[in-house]
């Protein structure tokens, strides 16, 4: 089904998109109140993602309010163009009396530079306000810093990357541009966050603290196509307790402890169930395994130890896009903690 641009708005000229924005709201009267707290930017190849991203911008307002800038790049169409659309999307408060909108702009840059579309982008943005930018694309080989010095939040998916080694050495390459000013949020990471809260919350339990020293298997189970997703887990388990990676192969790992222990890490592909389904901890003396069944809201704990049994609930969060974003979008993410990870990720490239 062809692409519908009626979704997108009202068609403006480019040049006239704050003018025609302020006149928006001048016609929506009182009963609209307009609300952004930053620029959310998503930026994408093509034209097929604007209908579900104009979608998630609709359920992601109601939360975050924003100036949204949808950008879709055809950089190999025959004729240089760049179109504009303008709306609101409104949610009426808990009071029920207003509504509260954010506005959303759309280009559609066709047949023109990299440079050319940041240009347009830059001077759509609320100048006043942070700017978070989805880069939903593998990243590129050259980047101008006429965008990248301005971005405070930068939100991608290391899920989606072919070349994940390529892609990291791009990614620092970027990070380097804008120094400390630029957030990195990756939302594979954020995917594991219930799975690395239940972890933490069972590591304070004094008869697993007692274990960590101890450990010399972990085995995660993973759904087909995040084995990423799991090996970020076990860097950031790594990093946390200072294990070094002695040696990796497809699907395993093996680190090396403090004392020089080794510890050997496997990966598990599930045909179905969740993105993480199964950590197994294991030391010669107790063993810990936190589960997510398929269809089930929470993870369980089991931890078996000299110093008995224990099982426990958590709660396991949503893996749904719009869970992820939401997360991501909190002010206050700064993932330091997630850099250390990435740091042992990268070494296995």
């Amino acid at each position: 089904m062809p692409f519908d641009p009626a979704t997108l708005g009202f068609p403006v000229e480019l040049g006239s998109v704050p003018h025609e924005l302020t006149k928006l709201w001048e016609t929506d009267g009182e009963t609209k109140t307009r609300a952004s707290l930053l620029n959310f930017a998503v930026y994408s190849k093509g034209s097929d993602s604007l209908e579900a991203n104009t979608e998630l911008i609709s359920q992601l307002v109601r939360d975050h309010a924003c100036r949204a800038i949808l950008v879709s790049h055809s950089p190999t169409a025959p004729q240089p163009k760049i179109s504009a659309w303008i709306q609101a999307h409104c949610h009426l408060t808990k009071a029920g009396a207003k509504q509260i909108c954010s506005e959303q702009i759309t280009l559609i840059a066709e047949g023109v530079s990299d440079e050319t579309v940041f240009h347009a982008l830059m001077a759509d943005l609320d100048y006043d306000l942070p700017l978070c930018l989805w880069w939903q694309p593998e990243f590129p080989e050259t980047a101008s810093p006429s965008l990248w010095n301005w971005i405070d939040r930068l939100i991608f998916d290391s899920a989606n990357w072919k070349s994940p080694a390529e892609q990291l050495h791009r990614l620092h390459r970027l990070k380097s541009r804008s120094g400390s000013r630029m957030v990195l949020s990756d939302l594979n990471w954020t995917r594991s966050l219930s799975f690395r809260q239940a972890i933490a919350q069972c590591a304070d339990r004094h008869a697993l603290l007692f274990e960590l020293p101890k450990i010399h298997q972990l085995e995660i189970h993973h759904a087909k196509g995040f084995e990423s997703t799991a090996t970020l887990v076990a860097c950031w388990m790594a990093a946390q307790l200072h294990w070094s990676v002695a040696a990796h192969s497809p699907h395993s790992i093996q680190f090396r402890s403090q004392s020089g222990a080794p510890i050997d890490c496997k990966f598990v592909e599930t045909s179905v169930g969740p993105v993480l389904a199964n950590f197994i901890l294991s030391s010669p003396t107790a063993n810990l395994t936190l589960k997510h069944e398929v269809g089930s809201a929470p993870l369980v704990s089991r931890l078996d130890s000299s110093e008995g049994v224990w099982e426990s609930r958590f709660y396991a969060g949503s893996e749904s896009v719009r869970s992820l974003l939401s997360e991501e979008m909190n002010p206050g993410m700064h993932h330091r903690v997630y850099l250390k990870a990435l740091a042992l990720w990268q070494t296995l490239f």
